[in-house]
């Protein structure tokens, strides 16, 4: 199992401006962690509750990101979201071409989702 596994979500911040999503969460021990996200080019956040417990945090492959998000990335291009790109295969080849990775969030209650960025840890 991994180290966030069960651990309830106290607080998250995301920071534009140097691109960093910060969850703090605790664990079963009572440990508070930071799992951080950094260099991020988009992210999408589920049933955001009060004392959301994490199941695990998996980095999927970034070809199944446009499969599992066809309909929300349709609904949103017009809008530029996550970037401004002409088909899918592009905004594939970009988030490849700039060390993107794909981290699903996964939650045993409440918050589920997924982040695009080029770095993930956990302090």
């Amino acid at each position: 199992m991994s180290k966030i596994h069960d651990s309830k979500i106290l607080n998250s911040q995301i920071d534009f401006e140097n691109s960093i999503i910060k969850i703090k969460v605790i664990t079963e021990q009572e440990e508070q962690l930071n799992m951080i996200f950094e260099e991020f080019l988009a992210f999408h956040f589920e049933n955001q509750l009060p004392d959301s417990v994490l199941l695990d945090i998996v980095e999927e492959k970034v070809d199944s990101f446009t499969i599992e998000n066809k309909d929300l990335l349709e609904k949103e291009k017009d809008y530029f979201w996550p970037i401004d790109y002409e088909d899918v295969e592009d905004l594939i080849n970009y988030i490849k071409d700039n060390s993107y990775h794909y981290y699903k969030i996964h939650a045993s209650y409440g918050l589920n989702g997924w982040i695009l960025s080029k770095k993930y840890s956990f302090k």
